[in-house]
């Protein structure tokens, strides 16, 4: 599978503190090191990622100081637009971030938005034809030819 795919903020700090459980979010990005799949990342996200390891202790925030940088290298970092946000402020869903995160990877052509936050895909699976949801591990599944549940 060759496509373009927005990585939603939970799968970043899978990567970015080294979970056990993220082996799925893991692989993800070694696919976008390696050129396989092309990786869209927002700058709010980038953001977002360090506010929530600050507030998990220090051990998390340097995990994060040291790996953030090199994302920059291998991803597509798009920053939101108002076009972003006017779109968010009137879908309601009632959550204006994932809202606003969807609007962006629309509007970048993403083909895929990987996530492991079953709200965000509940509320915008479908909306849009063209992007499919998938978690870590069902995205892993198809990016490897592995039947998945999906």
């Amino acid at each position: 599978m060759k496509g373009k795919v927005f990585i939603d903020t939970n799968v970043l700090i899978d990567v970015l503190i080294e979970r056990p459980s993220s082996k799925a979010s893991r692989d993800i990005f070694y696919a976008v090191r390696c050129g396989k799949i092309e990786g869209v990342i927002t700058t709010q996200s980038i953001i977002d990622a360090s506010y929530i390891l600050r507030k998990k202790g220090q051990q998390y925030l340097d995990a994060y100081y040291e790996k953030a940088c090199q994302f920059f290298n291998y991803f597509n970092e798009e920053q939101l637009t108002s076009f972003d946000m006017l779109y968010a402020s009137r879908h309601m869903s009632g959550d204006f971030e994932d809202d606003v995160q969807f609007a962006r990877a629309v509007d970048c052509c993403c083909d895929a938005i990987i996530t492991n936050d079953k709200m965000f895909r509940k509320k915008h699976e479908g909306e849009d034809r063209h992007i499919k949801f998938f978690t870590p591990e069902e995205f892993v599944a198809k990016l490897t030819g592995q039947t998945s549940g999906q």
